[in-house]
């Protein structure tokens, strides 16, 4: 059924959370897909940049005069995951407003999360190894980067709305049902989010420390 044609069912009382996060994923899927690709792209120019001699991270802490990455090792795990959670929601909202902008901010911390994720994961590889990536990354980001990718899709979703009833096509930018089905969504994936900060704060250090003991050891040696 699409999106334009459900009705107001909030206001019989007859639009159960589950069917209104299936409607909801149904509209907004096309436009998560389109950040996830952005993200992507991001990587591969992260990359890219890497092997052409551009360290992103010794760049931006010379032109900012301080650690891109604030020093987290006197926290608590607790606090950690606090801290991780703050921080990934300000990202989560300032994707959503980004349509603001015509999405042009949306667009852009997609792409620049990207760049960062793939420069800096690609120069820690070559130090390290790939599986220090993958277990740094993999556990807590399978959670992260969804839901991340959700808000973006948010919103250029309230972006290609706003197009619709600029050209006609569209009675109403937002309506009752859409709110409240992508309410659900945006409570959905933030509760990614805060399952991703526990996940980081607890699982991803011990994985690290249990594994990579010893190649930590051995590059904090190395001069």
């Amino acid at each position: 059924m699409d999106t334009q044609t459900r009705g107001d069912r909030t206001s019989a009382g007859s639009y159960p959370p589950r069917a209104a996060l299936t409607d909801a994923w149904d509209e907004h899927r096309r436009y998560v897909g389109f950040a996830a690709g952005l993200f992507a792209v991001g990587i591969v120019i992260g990359i890219a940049l890497l092997a052409a001699g551009y360290n992103l991270l010794e760049i931006i802490q010379e032109a900012i005069g301080e650690p891109l990455f604030p020093d987290i090792g006197s926290r608590s795990r607790a606090e950690l995951a606090q801290f991780l959670l703050l921080n990934n929601s300000r990202a989560f909202i300032f994707s959503i407003l980004g349509a603001l902008t015509l999405g042009l901010l949306t667009a852009w911390a997609m792409l620049f999360n990207g760049v960062i994720v793939g420069n800096v994961g690609a120069s820690v590889a070559g130090e390290i190894g790939i599986g220090y990536i993958l277990v740094g990354l993999l556990p807590h980001g399978i959670f992260e980067l969804p839901a991340l990718f959700v808000a973006a899709g948010v919103g250029f979703r309230f972006l290609y709305r706003i197009g619709q009833r600029v050209r006609g096509s569209r009675d109403a930018i937002v309506t009752k049902s859409y709110l409240y089905r992508t309410a659900v969504l945006v409570l959905a994936a933030w509760l990614l989010l805060a399952v991703a900060a526990v996940v980081e704060a607890f699982v991803t250090p011990a994985l690290l420390e249990a594994l990579f003991a010893g190649q930590l050891e051995g590059a904090s040696a190395t001069p």
